[in-house]
């Protein structure tokens, strides 16, 4: 894919793109699009594995 560089006038623009982007797509394409551009963001940010998240609830120590 080759890489374009857009230019806005004010930062509501970038916004509105992707609103309009949205709207012009499926919900299954969008479901699709979600998790390509959160593998583009791990790798960019070097995030090698699925982060793991749990809740914990301890017994408070001041009582």
């Amino acid at each position: 894919m080759k890489r374009k560089i857009t230019i806005f006038k004010n930062l509501n623009e970038p916004y509105e793109a992707m609103l309009q982007r949205g709207l012009q797509e499926t919900p299954d394409e969008r479901f699709v699009r979600f998790f390509e551009e959160r593998a583009k963001f791990r790798a960019f940010m070097g995030i090698k594995k699925s982060l793991k998240r749990e809740i914990v609830i301890r017994k408070v120590s001041w009582i």
